[in-house]
């Protein structure tokens, strides 16, 4: 199966930017952009992009692509349709309604200058915040709290670092749950910027 020539062109180029986008505009949406909305586009976006759509084509390169493609609209989707992660993401993006207020679902709105915060680091966020109440220990709440503060800099080192300490302070069953999920996240951080073809400038 041979692949329009267009729709190549198309999918090469939005191969090329499409870890710069914000979620909204993976889904073609603006700022702030209501769920009942970002669940259509998701829906025609997916409909687009599915790797099943271009079944036959013997093109791997271009299977790849198509695959990444797929997998950050729905990494966007599952963000955005989800009403608390929807929230803090476009408090963290400085998303604004009409109305002045942060992170609403209420008409369009105008995107800040702030650096796209990705799924792991929301998710990780969330978990955080649902724990806050279980750590009793005051030395342990406060490598906790520092560990929040690397989970929101996607800094998973730091995250294994500070549960680690607080671990040594109390026992907690939810704390080594967290500690696993960071130490899985770092291990795919590095797995990303590992490079065999840098060379190393002396």
């Amino acid at each position: 199966m041979a692949v329009d020539i267009r729709k190549k062109i198309e999918v090469e180029a939005l191969n090329g930017i499409i870890d710069d986008l914000d979620y909204y505009s993976v889904l073609k949406l603006k700022g702030g952009a209501p769920i009942p909305q970002v669940e259509k586009a998701f829906a025609k976006q997916s409909q687009e992009f599915h790797p099943d759509r271009f079944f036959g084509v013997r093109d791997p390169k271009f299977m790849k692509m198509v695959t990444g493609i797929f997998k950050k609209i729905t990494e966007a989707y599952s963000v955005l349709h989800d009403p608390e992660l929807k929230k803090m993401y476009d408090k963290k993006m400085g998303i604004a309604t009409k109305a002045g207020s942060m992170g609403g679902d209420s008409g369009a709105a105008t995107t800040g200058r702030h650096r796209h915060v990705g799924k792991d680091a929301l998710e990780a966020e969330k978990a955080a915040e649902e724990a806050d109440d279980i750590v009793s220990d005051k030395k342990a709440k406060k490598y906790w709290d520092l560990a929040k503060i690397a989970t929101m800099n996607e800094d998973w080192n730091g995250v294994v670092m500070n549960i680690q300490f607080a671990l040594t302070y109390e026992e907690n069953p939810i704390l080594r749950e967290r500690l696993a999920d960071a130490k899985e996240k770092m291990k795919e951080a590095k797995s990303k910027d590992h490079n065999p073809y840098k060379i190393k400038i002396v």
